[in-house]
Order: C-alpha cells, then sequence, then structure tokens
C-alpha cells in the first residue's frame, strides 16, 4: 500500500485552528459534547497530494478514503463490499468483471457519475505521461502493463462502458484479489472537467470536486485538512459525523499531549515509548493489533559500495540485532523481521520464507557477517563509509543511530546519519541520489503476498533499491496467471527465495497498528483491520442522552 512516512514538527497553534466545532473539552469525557460535529484526527504529516494516481503514503490515503470511492468499498475487516457499484458478475474464468453502477452515485456537485468516468480515471492512471507511481498495482487489467512500458496506446487498455451504468474490465490473468484492487485509490474516479480546467491544481480545496462520503473544504498546507459530509453520496443517510480535520503534527509527543488535553480525537501514531505505560492511562483508548506493515532499509544498488557486492550487503544485514532492536529501542510491540514481507500475510502461506541465519544467535550472525565484510574488501584499516539516509522522525533517529551503533561497533563502519523533511526524502530515495542506506517501509494496500513481491519486480516505481532479476520477474508474472490462489504459492515461494537472497533490502521489523481513540468515537472495530484502511463514514459520536 502506502509508504510509512513519518516527519518531525513541531505543534503550534497553527495546527489548531478551529473549524467546525470541535469541542476539545471532551478530552476525558465518555460522551462527546452535545454540539461536537467535528472529529480531530492527527494524521501524521501533510499529505503529498489528493490526486489518487499520486498518493504514496497512508497519511494522504487516510483523507482519500473520505473524500473518495471505488467501484468497490471496504469493510473494518478489510473485505471488498459494493461501492459506486451496486453488485457485479465475474466469468468462470477470472478474466472479465462487469460492475453496475448505482443509479443515485453521483459527484460531491451533484452530477451523475457515469461509466466513463471511470473508463477515464483507469486511462489516466496508467498513461505513462503521468508517471503515476502507484499505478503498477492495475497491471493485472489488459494491456495496462504494455501501456505504462510505452509498448501499446492508451486506448487499448481494457476497460470500457457498456452503458452509463455497466463499466466491463478485462484482465490480462486471473487475480483472485482484484475486487481489493478496485476498493484502492488508485481505482477511484476523477472527474475528467475538472482536470481538464485546472490540471493538477484541481485537487484542491475550491476546486476538487469527488465522489466520497466526505468533500474536501479546506486545506491550508502544513495547518489541517478539512473535510465536510457531502450531501450527494449515495449512502449520506449513514454518514454520522459533520466533519474531519486532520492535523499533519509529525513529532509524536506534541501530538500525545493534543490528544491528552482533548484537541485531538484520534491518534494515527504514538509516541516511541512503552505500550504498558501507555495503556496504564488510557486503557481501551489505545487501540492496538497486527499491522501488514514492514520496516526495511534500502540499499543503494545503483552505485558503488552496494552495486555488485552482494557479500558486503549480507554482511550489514547480519550485523543487525533486530531482537534488540525490537525490544530495547523500538518498545511498541514490533516483530523482529527475517523476510520481505509480514509473515502473517496472505493466511501465512508464506511465512517459512526467511533467512536460513534467522534461528541463529547473534553471535554465530556476527562471526559471519565479519568474514562477508571482509571477503567484500573491507577492514577496520579498510572501514567501508557510508551514508544512512531517514526522514526526520524521532522514532526513526532512534533505530537509524542505534543500527549505525550496531555496525559501528561489530564491523568498524563509518556511519553518516542524514536526515530531511519528508518530500526532500522521498525525491531523494526514488533518484537514488544518495549514498548509502536509506530507511523505507511499506504498508500492505491487500493481503496478499504480490503487494510486496511486485515491489522488486526491475520496472515497478516502488522498487526504490533499482534491484533487477528477470528470473526473479518471471516468476511473479508466471505466478498472477494462476487461477487458484494455492497454485500461485510454488512460484511466489521460488521467486522470494531469489530476492532475498540477494539482499537488496535488509528487512528489520513488522509493525503493529498502534492508535488512541477517545472514548466516544464509536463503531470502531479495529482488531479486524489488519491494513489499517479508515474510513471515516463507520464513526459516529456518543452524546449523553
Amino acid at each position: 500500500m502506502k509508504h510509512i512516512k513519518l516527519m518531525t514538527f513541531i505543534l503550534s497553534s497553527a495546527l489548531l485552528v478551529s473549524c467546525g466545532n470541535d469541542n476539545s473539552s471532551t478530552s476525558h469525557s465518555e460522551f462527546a459534547l452535545k454540539d461536537k460535529d467535528t472529529l480531530v484526527r492527527g494524521n501524521a504529516f501533510e499529505p503529498e497530494s489528493l490526486d489518487p494516481i499520486h498518493v504514496q503514503t497512508n497519511a494522504a490515503a487516510s483523507i482519500l478514503y473520505d473524500v473518495g470511492e471505488g467501484l468497490m468499498s471496504e469493510d473494518q475487516a478489510n473485505n471488498p463490499v459494493p461501492g459506486v457499484a451496486k453488485s457485479y458478475e465475474v466469468s468462470k474464468d477470472g478474466m472479465t468483471y462487469t460492475f453496475y453502477l448505482r443509479d443515485d452515485a453521483k459527484w460531491s456537485n451533484g452530477e451523475s457519475i457515469t461509466a466513463e468516468d471511470f473508463v477515464y480515471a483507469f486511462k489516466r492512471a496508467v498513461d505513462p505521461n503521468m508517471a503515476s507511481e502507484m499505478a503498477y498495482k492495475l497491471a493485472p487489467i489488459q494491456n495496462a502493463q504494455a501501456i505504462m512500458d510505452g509498448k501499446k496506446p492508451v486506448s487499448s487498455l481494457g476497460v470500457k462502458a457498456l452503458d452509463a451504468h455497466t463499466i466491463q474490465i478485462q484482465l490480462d490473468y486471473p487475480v483472485y484479489y482484484f475486487l481489493s484492487i478496485v476498493a484502492d485509490p488508485i481505482s477511484y474516479p476523477v472527474y475528467k472537467e475538472g482536470v481538464d480546467q485546472y490540471g493538477q491544481s484541481f485537487f484542491q480545496a475550491g476546486k476538487l470536486i469527488s465522489n466520497g462520503a466526505y468533500k474536501l473544504k479546506e486545506w491550508v498546507p502544513n495547518g489541517y485538512v478539512l473535510v465536510t459530509k457531502n450531501s450527494y453520496y449515495w449512502d449520506a443517510k449513514n454518514v454520522h459525523i459533520q466533519n474531519v480535520k486532520f492535523l499533519p503534527i509529525v513529532e509524536r509527543m506534541s501530538a500525545l499531549n493534543a490528544y491528552a488535553s482533548g484537541q485531538v480525537d484520534y491518534l494515527m501514531y504514538v509516541p516511541s515509548v512503552n505500550l504498558d505505560t501507555l495503556e496504564k492511562k488510557y486503557g481501551d483508548q489505545l487501540k492496538a493489533t497486527s499491522w501488514l506493515a514492514l520496516e526495511y532499509l534500502d540499499f543503494n544498488l545503483t552505485r558503488p559500495p552496494f552495486k555488485d557486492n552482494k557479500d558486503l550487503r549480507e554482511a550489514l544485514s547480519l550485523a543487525i540485532d533486530r531482537e534488540a532492536l525490537v525490544k530495547q529501542v523500538i518498545r511498541d510491540g514490533s516483530i523482529a523481521a527475517y523476510s520481505f514481507f509480514p509473515a502473517d500475510i496472505d493466511k501465512g502461506r508464506y511465512k517459512d520464507i526467511k533467512y536460513t541465519w534467522s534461528d541463529w544467535g547473534q553471535e554465530k550472525r556476527l562471526e559471519l557477517a565479519k568474514q562477508l565484510y571482509t571477503k567484500a574488501g573491507y577492514s577496520k584499516i579498510n572501514p567501508l563509509r557510508i551514508s544512512i539516509e531517514y526522514n526526520t522522525d524521532e522514532k526513526n533517529k532512534k533505530v537509524m543511530e542505534a543500527i549505525a551503533q550496531m555496525w559501528t561497533q561489530n564491523l568498524g563502519v563509518k556511519v553518516n546519519l542524514v536526515n530531511s523533511e519528508f518530500k526532500v526524502f522521498l525525491k531523494i530515495r526514488q533518484t537514488h541520489n544518495y549514498d548509502g542506506v536509506a530507511r523505507d517501509g511499506w504498508a500492505a494496500d491487500f493481503n496478499t503476498i504480490d503487494n510486496f513481491a511486485s515491489m522488486w519486480t526491475c520496472n515497478n516505481p516502488q522498487n526504490n533499491v533499482a534491484y533487477c532479476n528477470p528470473e526473479y520477474d518471471n516468476l511473479i508474472l508466471e505466478g498472477r496467471k494462476q487461477l487458484i490462489v494455492d497454485d500461485v504459492v510454488s512460484y511466489y515461494t521460488k521467486a522470494l527465495n531469489i530476492v532475498q537472497n540477494d539482499y537488496p533490502v535488509a528487512p528489520l521489523f513488522v509493525h503493529p497498528v498502534i492508535h488512541l481513540v477517545k472514548p466516544y468515537v464509536q463503531n470502531y472495530n479495529m482488531q479486524t483491520n489488519h491494513l489499517d484502511h479508515v474510513y471515516d463514514k463507520w464513526f459516529s459520536f456518543k452524546y449523553q442522552s
């Protein structure tokens, strides 16, 4: 899914500008004040975009879940449920999907949504001229990959409107989770007339016409994003909260203080402190469950010292004490990772794929790490000198400092820590403009192994290390073509063993989901939401009768 991006930004009064009636005095109450009409969310950082084809992060996606909707939507267990489409049909071979749109589905300006709106959006997403970072999710659609590769025209995409309320999508190969793809923001419809008139500036307050339960009302850069109930939404009668305000409070202690004082109702990230401490203070306001999200380090394969030096990459991965990292540094319930994906993904079908040394003690790992470090051409006399790039955040800082210390103490590596504001860091990493290592993280969009495995294919825009192995790509492609889920396993198992043994990245840990949610926010069922996709249309306020 989305990149896990965190930054540091000091909470100021500008972030707490009142929009709607926030009623912050409800900070410790079981009930919301009777005139409270705004859910305030601490949303971690400024969204990079609200254009569905350019949203890469979970913070921006959390806003899109409110203002947009695809053919399908999701329930709180991440199952696809009807969205703009009231029903659908799937051919026996799994290659053709036909969706029937709701007659009452409308844009936020009151105009009807048609099948052509979706055709336009899908074609816009795969158009190579648009340079969408997330369009690769649409690769199963007929000719989509060839279009994105510049080999076929956009007009050849296997999506067509049969009539105003019927859209048919033809696939190149069957995909058992395709309904989840058309629930993802990359599949949201886009209002063509607005894009034609304003271009990229269309996705701003005052211009954006959308189709979700909420519509964009205000966007103050580095201040807040305010959405308000969309009266034209087909299910508006079941949307109970009038407004939602997203605050980019990135410094976690400031966010916690805002929550404690009642200025925030829902906190996306909590500080890196012992969870027992928070649980004692907040009780069942602390919401935690397993998350299909992985933190890892990228080795820059486009230049020395990591290009063509697998021994060095393997040595550095071995020299990281992941158990110490999660138990002594992070302390938030994260689990040490020894594979390129969370073990629970895809119903645990791939849980046994992990490094052979994952069961070794750290002393034995270090012994091999030192041998490989020497074989790679480095020593204490000739130490490796690298930088670790990361986006500014207190947790990131602790983790990167700990890893740097491990490499220095265990191998003699000279490490320079470099942090930068998120948008700057994102560009540095995506253009491979750094000497050494960069932090990375990925939260699954779908509960399927392909959501992680596809990142390491040669031309994937989320392949931040520039890893490319044709054998790997062929196995992934063949695996995708299998109609039966269990038939996919052998292809992906072989592929994942190949990429892990090539060491393009160093997996670190698997995140839990941890939020703080006020007791008066009702209908929040987090225990089954392992993708952490949150739609505010689910919620309501509990008022005192």
